[in-house]
């Protein structure tokens, strides 16, 4: 039988209509003989009637839930009390004429349509049967307005002269980093490929072939260490114009954000996003992707707490203060633990003042802070004391997180904003220069001759995108000059040969009249994740690995076939 009509679209309009409806079983229930049937496709549910004297009447009394069927019957108007307002199409019913299963079901393994069980059900095994977790409405909807977001980009990039292009995922090895994944060659012996981690190369590749106005929806891969908010594998929109500032890209980008947030969630986002400058976030928030939802600033008290906490030399104090509901102190303190590092290279102490007692790591500073700040009941403070990046690093992730757990970030507000003027550089834990967005961002052009004597003074034209407390986009306006990428390749100290043989093909490109350009990668996970207001961006792509980068229904990773190895003559795989 071949459907005529989707479950969810039948209303009172169709009564008297013959229909054909697939899908799934979703309910079966008996009243006295009637097998009253709930049938689901991915457009909703209808309820089907079935009376012993239909001709099907056994079969469908002995259907499982989930077996997939196709039903003819008449529309016809329920009873008035058996009106279902919660169901778009509660008001109708088919009459069955006639059943077909197409494929009768097992019991499941898992409680898809049971919220309360499902709430118990580890992420893993969701992720084992993952094909029948996609069943639920939840990620049903998820989906779709994914899919409906990255259309919405579309219809807005093609409207303002851009030209959607796919570049390559096998490339060569541009160290940007994280670690690549590597593809070994057959036919180049000792060789390989690395899975882009970014289109970036090539996005630029293409402003200098004259392109002018790109986009991709492109798949990114990243070797990192397991982390519970990472994917090995993601999905960017990526854009890349020639002849362009850096306002120029972030005005674009915004229109862009209120279009499809408008489009897809009926939402009017602020006109135009505010702009913070990154020493000013790192000083009022301790971080630069700050939650903006709500107002609470950390403070620099290296003076008030001299003497009281143990300080290196160079060290900073960064201070947090903030009320809080006294039934919330264990899930403060939890949450305190949680998020700040227990490396050592950062120190905390942290005073919860109640009614009745007050709770604290350092039984012997709290009365003395108490004192210093003037802490009243159902006040909280956390110090932390180190590096000034690290200090500000760890109260600025507690920052956030307090927002959330003391319902001060409004969970239907989106907050947009860009955090601008970030140093080119940065020192990573050996003390050495390193890029601190990439190594094709174009520095402030009046700053150039710092190059020279101070690097880390330098200013990148980098702008990041932030969205409720989460990085959503980095870009920056790129080197378009071949001695000048040299230089700043130089000072990350790459030698010449090293220069060449990672990026030759970019400086020889860049000889041949590369335009002044710039971009910005827009992270599509992390966006509509935030838009549906999930943490866990798992919630929203189709087939995710693990935290722990795996993926329990394929089993993979896993060990090649061994035709394969034979073929790679040159691999020798290490077992257990």
């Amino acid at each position: 039988m071949k459907r005529t009509h989707w479950c969810g679209e039948l209303r009172r309009e169709h009564v008297g209509l013959e229909v054909v409806v697939n899908g799934w079983v979703h309910a079966l229930r008996k009243v006295g003989r009637i097998v009253f049937l709930v049938v689901r496709d991915r457009s909703g549910l209808v309820q089907a009637v079935v009376t012993p004297k239909n001709p099907n009447y056994s079969l469908v009394s002995e259907l499982s839930l989930e077996s997939v069927v196709a039903i003819k019957g008449v529309v016809r108007l329920r009873p008035p009390n058996q009106v279902n307002p919660e169901m778009p199409t509660g008001e109708i019913e088919i009459d069955v004429k006639e059943v077909q299963v197409l494929n009768p079901a097992k019991p499941l393994p898992l409680p898809i349509f049971d919220k309360e069980l499902m709430k118990t059900t580890s992420e893993t095994f969701r992720l084992k049967y993952r094909y029948l977790d996609l069943r639920r409405f939840e990620m049903l909807r998820n989906l779709t307005v994914r899919a409906k977001f990255i259309t919405a980009l579309r219809e807005f990039f093609n409207a303002n002269g851009f030209i959607e292009v796919e570049t390559p995922y096998l490339a060569r090895s541009t160290p940007e980093g994280a670690r690549d994944f590597l593809v070994p060659s057959r036919l180049y012996p000792g060789k390989f490929y690395s899975l882009t981690q970014s289109p970036q190369l090539f996005k630029q590749l293409l402003m200098i072939a004259g392109f002018e106005r790109y986009y991709q929806v492109a798949r990114c891969f990243r070797d990192e260490d397991p982390r519970a908010d990472r994917q090995p594998e993601f999905t960017q929109f990526d854009v890349e114009m020639s002849f362009v500032t850096a306002e120029d890209v972030m005005n674009i980008v915004e229109e862009a954000m209120r279009y499809a947030f408008k489009k897809v969630f009926n939402v009017d986002l602020e006109n135009p996003f505010p702009k913070i400058k990154y020493r000013e976030a790192m000083d009022k928030y301790g971080i630069d992707k700050p939650d903006l939802r709500f107002e609470l600033f950390l403070e620099t008290v290296t003076e008030h707490v001299r003497g009281l906490i143990p300080l290196r030399e160079g060290d900073v104090a960064r201070a947090l203060r903030f009320n809080f509901s006294e039934e919330l102190t264990k899930n403060v303190e939890g949450l305190i633990k949680e998020i700040i590092p227990s490396d050592g290279k950062v120190k905390y102490v942290y005073v919860l003042r109640g009614s009745n007692d007050v709770v604290t790591n350092e039984v012997g500073l709290a009365g003395d802070l108490i004192k210093v700040f003037n802490l009243g009941i159902g006040e909280g403070l956390v110090v932390t004391s180190g590096e000034y990046i690290k200090a500000s690093e760890a109260i600025g992730n507690l920052r956030n997180s307090l927002g959330k757990l003391l319902g001060l970030a409004d969970k239907n507000t989106y907050k947009f904003a860009w955090v601008v003027d970030f140093p080119l550089f940065e020192l990573d834990e050996e003390g050495r220069l390193t890029s601190m967005h990439h190594p094709f961002t174009s520095p402030k052009l009046e700053e150039i001759p710092k190059l020279d004597t101070n690097p880390l003074e330098v200013t990148a034209q980098a702008y990041d995108l932030i969205l409720n407390g989460y990085e959503v986009g980095g870009g920056s306006i790129r080197i378009n000059k071949r001695e000048l990428q040299e230089k700043i390749l130089a000072i990350l100290g790459l030698s010449k040969d090293e220069m060449l043989d990672r990026y030759g093909f970019l400086l020889e490109a860049l000889e041949y009249g590369a335009p002044p350009h710039g971009g910005i990668a827009l992270g599509l996970d992390r966006l509509v994740a935030i838009a549906l207001g999930y943490d866990n961006i798992r919630e929203v792509i189709a087939f995710p690995k693990t935290k722990e980068m795996t993926d329990p229904m394929t089993g993979a990773p896993s060990k090649p076939p061994e035709e394969y190895l034979r073929e790679i003559k040159w691999i020798k795989v290490l077992t257990d």
